[in-house]
């Protein structure tokens, strides 16, 4: 697999100029990367060669590999791959029993309430942390996790496994990303896939390459995107929760106050949207491949003071676009009370090829076939719940 893509080269400029003002990159393949985050009290990290352990052939169970008898009994005859991962998704500790599909006690389920679109796949998630660790919030936008940190999300479609990510913090403090697809009934194997799968199960559901899980995950200096303070600690959240945490003393610094994302209930959940589908991976002022767009979505912990604070505000509300949707003559990337001369919401509720979407008009700008019909009406429900709106019908869609 390829390292995480950079912003810079003809290629990527060309790229970034056309998918402006929401920019975003995919990967291509060649050997599989594992990405060293940077922890939050030091430089930003930049994605080029040194970033980035290739293969590590002499990684192996000394090395953190799958043997490690605190991972819930992990069978004898598992094998690791180049990078010391194992190859079966039943030798990551995620099971205390791979017949029965018996979760280990030490991976706990939780729920971010904000959730990211993966093209209608229902979702589910674990956590494992070392034993006696702790997770580093003196930057509570910015997480550091003990190295040792395992993340498994579940896919199904139609009720059925079709795949299981890991996000893993190997002992050395590098991450390791990678997906294991399910055999055709979801129960009985899984197979580590760094290429990705398209159009799996005769449909548009696309299992992303291990080079595109690194494009986004590399929008947090430690990876993770999900488990975050602001998601945490939303209403909807659920199983391992920020109260949790903050009970179990496993956060360093907790927050003085709950987090709670300002505004009426429209406006906190357009900006709980944007912030989880856009803002944690690539639209943010540090690491996010969008960075240099100029519109940020990411809602940080000093901004949760009122609507109008956060960047979502400031960066897109009455904003001009550069991206212009077919037949408007000047655009900003959110206009209150009229969606059609909205481009980010135009860009979002579209998918390129479909009608009238050229290459390059959808967002996010990979591995989504499908518009989230909920997450679009929840943005236009925002947009035309302004104040001045009155009886406006909204614009044009």
């Amino acid at each position: 697999m390829s390292q995480p893509c950079r912003r810079t080269g003809p290629l990527l400029l060309t790229l970034a100029l056309a998918l402006a003002p929401w920019a975003g990159c995919g990967g291509g393949t060649s050997t599989p990367p594992v990405f060293d985050g940077g922890g939050h009290d030091g430089p930003k990290p930049q994605k080029d060669a040194s970033d980035v352990d290739v293969v590590r052939h002499d990684a192996g169970p000394k090395d953190g590999g799958a043997r490690d008898a605190s991972d819930g009994g992990i069978p004898d005859d598992c094998t690791t791959g180049a990078a010391g991962e194992p190859t079966e998704l039943r030798c990551t500790g995620l099971y205390s029993d791979w017949a029965t599909k018996t979760v280990a006690s030490n991976a706990r389920q939780y729920d971010p309430g904000l959730h990211l679109w993966s093209d209608g796949a229902g979702k589910t998630r674990w956590i494992s942390l070392p034993a006696g660790a702790t997770i580093d919030t003196s930057d509570m936008d910015q997480w550091t996790f003990p190295n040792g940190t395992k993340v498994w999300k579940e896919f199904t479609l139609g009720g059925k496994r079709i795949e299981t990510r890991l996000i893993w913090k190997r002992p050395t403090g590098a991450w390791y990303l990678t997906t294991y697809r399910w055999s055709a009934d979801g129960q009985t194997s899984t197979t580590e896939l760094t290429a990705g799968e398209t159009n799996v199960g005769g449909g548009s559901y696309e299992i992303p390459t291990q080079s595109n899980c690194y494009d986004c995950h590399a929008g947090r200096y430690d990876m993770l995107l999900g488990f975050e303070a602001v998601a945490l600690s939303s209403p909807q959240a659920s199983g391992f929760t920020m109260a949790d945490l903050t009970a179990n003393h496993l956060l360093t610094a907790p927050p003085a106050a709950p987090l709670t994302i300002p505004g009426d209930a429209k406006t906190a959940a357009a900006l709980g949207y944007l912030h989880i589908n856009c803002g944690t991976s690539c639209h943010n002022r540090e690491s996010g491949e969008a960075g240099s767009s100029g519109f940020y979505t990411r809602l940080d912990v000093a901004t949760l003071t009122s609507p109008q604070a956060t960047d979502t505000w400031t960066t897109g509300v009455g904003v001009n676009a550069s991206f212009y949707p077919p037949g408007v003559a000047q655009p900003q990337i959110f206009v209150p009370c009229d969606t059609g001369s909205s481009a980010a919401y135009y860009r979002m509720s579209h998918r390129d090829g479909a009608g009238d979407a050229g290459t390059g008009t959808q967002m996010p700008p990979i591995i989504t076939h499908q518009v989230d019909s909920d997450g679009v009406a929840a943005i236009a429900a925002w947009l035309n719940g302004f104040p001045q709106c009155g009886a406006h019908d909204g614009g044009r869609d």
